[in-house]
């Protein structure tokens, strides 16, 4: 058996490193591994490079990346990929965990990272967790939910008639949606934490959000039916859990306010663009520096 590692960036020369040795240090269970740096840029590739051992680089054309997912899971020699991005850092033993669960498609657990403590980080803390509430509560009622891309496996024979759309803008809910209505069931294990450092501003706050939004409009409408799809909708309805569960001060209470009004914000200027303008990928998709 053979366990591949994708981690797709650009323009990441400074964090791949991390990333990379994160990998490199996990317990496969004994199976063999290689790891596959997907970047259009030579810095990114020529740090990675530098890791030796069991990486593999690949320069892709730089369209984006669906183009790089797709371009590395054909190279990918594993039968089993896990999935990550160059700017973020698995925590020890989540390939374990991960592949201890023998599931075809298994999602991974994004925490804040442990530096991050003013209102962007609080806010990354309150959507992560509640997140992993709904993973760990729709997993437990078999009910559909997506799967992080931060940190996700697959068997790569799930993907032999899947192409990323060169178009998405969330190819991990793409992926999830595409899988489940095939037939698929999706699995959670919240013990593979990998840490996610969140922008530090609101610009870039926007930037994220507005993509990652996005890309909920993109997904084909059959496959949402009898599904719960993300909308601002269900996310106000549970405004008031949020207020119980996080908001133990004065502070955290007006933070909580302003997220809501954030969120409203995003989900309509990401419905804006990409739902009523029509907007291509190259439009919408903007970089986020504070995350790197």
């Amino acid at each position: 058996m053979m366990i591949s590692v994708i981690i797709t960036a650009k323009d990441e020369a400074k964090t791949i490193g991390k990333a990379t040795a994160a990998f490199k240090s996990q317990d496969y269970l004994g199976q063999d591994f290689e790891i596959i740096i997907v970047a259009p840029d030579e810095a990114t590739l020529k740090v990675a490079g530098e890791s030796g051992g069991q990486i593999r680089t690949i320069k892709d054309p730089g369209r984006g990346k669906s183009v790089a997912l797709n371009l590395a899971v054909k190279e990918a020699k594993g039968e089993t990929i896990i999935f990550s991005d160059g700017d973020v850092v698995v925590q020890d033993e989540a390939v374990k965990y991960l592949l201890n669960k023998k599931e075809i498609l298994v999602s991974g657990r994004p925490v804040v990272a442990e530096k991050q403590i003013d209102i962007f980080g609080f806010w990354q803390k309150v959507l992560f967790e509640t997140a992993h509430k709904l993973r760990a509560g729709k997993e437990q009622v078999g009910q559909y939910f997506p799967v992080s891309g931060y940190l996700f496996m697959i068997k790569k024979a799930a993907l032999k008639d899947f192409i990323f759309p060169e178009e998405s803008l969330a190819e991990d809910e793409y992926l999830s949606y595409y899988f489940w209505q095939s037939g698929g069931k999706i699995y959670y294990e919240p013990r593979a934490e990998v840490r996610v450092k969140g922008p530090d501003n609101f610009h870039d706050w926007v930037r994220q959000k507005t993509r990652t939004l996005g890309g909920s409009y993109q997904i084909p409408r059959v496959w949402k039916k009898g599904r719960a799809a993300r909308s601002f909708v269900p996310e106000a309805g549970k405004a008031w859990t949020l207020w119980k569960d996080y908001g133990d001060n004065c502070k955290h209470r007006w933070w909580l306010i302003l997220l809501f009004m954030a969120r409203l914000y995003a989900w309509t200027l990401a419905a804006i663009k990409v739902k009523i303008l029509g907007q291509k990928r190259s439009q919408v998709w903007q970089r986020v520096e504070s995350t790197k």
